[in-house]
């Protein structure tokens, strides 16, 4: 089971609502923690990750990824990372 608190779902609008009209996709990493058992994923914060793409690939920019890492572990040093999000954006 996992379980999403509302902050994440927030930070994920907000980094889609800020995006360029450029950009085709968001990125987000979902940290979070686990049960003992592995049964419940709890996801609590996330944040958005930069990246460029083009037709042929997406490239993340690393060095930004782990600098948020390393900060959201001096916060909260028990959550690591659970996820990613990707949302594309579709004209319709």
């Amino acid at each position: 089971m996992v379980a999403i608190h509302p902050v994440v779902l927030f930070s994920i609008l907000d980094h889609y609502l800020r995006r360029t009209d450029a950009q085709q996709r968001v990125i987000g990493t979902l940290l979070g923690t686990r049960s003992e058992d592995g049964a419940l994923i709890d996801v609590r914060n996330a944040f958005a990750v930069l990246h460029s793409e083009t037709d042929e690939q997406v490239a993340v920019d690393m060095d930004y990824h782990r600098a948020m890492y390393e900060l959201s572990q001096r916060v909260s040093p028990k959550e690591f990372i659970v996820g990613w999000c990707v949302i594309t954006v579709s004209h319709v």
